[in-house]
């Protein structure tokens, strides 16, 4: 996930890097390595009769040596006239979202985070926010929610990750540059009051599992990407949707409720006159919620490519 709160001589600003590690969280985030030869794709093609559409897991943010991609991407891009994503990636530029994304994370009346949670919650931000000061003071206008995406975003700085090489703006860039049709499933502020609307025990239990998770989180990054390059659903299920064992409630509004919005939009593609190559974070996929399963029980075709 993530990427880093306070920007170096190059990094990026902190509405950047906000507005990315919000994009970042609703799917794999993980360092990459080199593609391991042979294996499926994190890419399945759904049939409705003789109609199409390309599902793909995404991996919102990667290094320069994932690249080249499996050619089956290419492909299923190049045989598509409009590319769906999670947003329309033009709704993610920092001088546009960042405004209400920062006034949304923030509060209005007077609290602050040190006050908002307890102070055991208090005591471990600060801990691991302890080599950079300045992120400490940015923190305390700041509500749970906004916190914890500082921190993945932390954690991707540290990893390598970059949300420009992530699978999604990959082919945006190039439906941009096609002259594709880009929809976009949902809106970045929707995105935003996803989190903002949780009640704060909630947000404060996801950035309590959060902080749980740093450590050994990078540990894990390497498999997780190995996965999702072969194609492992079953690896990738046990990995991303067992984050949430311990929080029901945000799995139901992160992941069910949206794959549930979504679902009709998926299903007008099989109307258009070419198909559509759909692109979502992978936690969304896959699983017995997952797009998948939801396909298949209305009677479409899939296929792992």
């Amino acid at each position: 996930m993530l990427k880093r709160i306070v920007p170096g001589p190059k990094g990026p600003g902190l509405r950047r890097l906000i507005v990315a590690a919000i994009a970042i969280t609703f799917a794999a985030g993980a360092a990459a390595q080199t593609r391991p030869a042979g294996g499926k794709s994190f890419l399945w093609k759904v049939q409705s009769g003789s109609r199409v559409l390309y599902l793909a897991g995404s991996v919102h943010a990667l290094t320069a040596d994932a690249y080249p991609l499996n050619p089956v991407y290419q492909r299923a891009f190049d045989a598509s006239g409009a590319l769906v994503e999670e947003i329309d990636l033009a709704e993610a530029d920092p001088l546009s979202s960042g405004p209400a994304l920062l006034l949304k994370g923030m509060y209005q009346d007077g609290r602050t985070f040190d006050r908002a949670v307890s102070p055991q919650t208090a005591a471990l931000v600060a801990e691991k926010l302890k080599n950079t000061p300045m992120a400490l003071d940015l923190i305390q206008s700041m509500k749970p929610w906004m916190v914890m995406l500082m921190l993945e975003a932390l954690l991707s700085q540290g990893a390598g990750l970059d949300p420009d090489l992530g699978l999604d703006k990959h082919f945006y860039d190039l439906a941009a540059g096609a002259g594709k049709t880009v929809i976009g499933l949902e809106t970045a502020e929707s995105q935003m009051d996803r989190f903002d609307k949780m009640p704060e025990p909630l947000q404060e239990q996801m950035l309590r599992s959060e902080l749980a998770e740093m450590d050994s989180e990078r540990a894990s990054l390497r498999a997780l990407v190995t996965a999702w390059q072969t194609g492992d659903a079953a690896s990738i299920e046990k990995m991303l949707l067992g984050s949430f064992s311990g929080s029901p409630a945000a799995y139901t509004s992160l992941i069910t409720e949206r794959n549930r919005n979504w679902l009709p939009q998926l299903e007008a593609c099989f109307s258009r006159s070419s198909p559509c190559f759909v692109i979502v974070g992978a936690a969304h996929v896959i699983g017995p919620d997952g797009l998948l399963a939801m396909l298949q029980r209305k009677g479409y075709r899939v296929e792992q490519q």
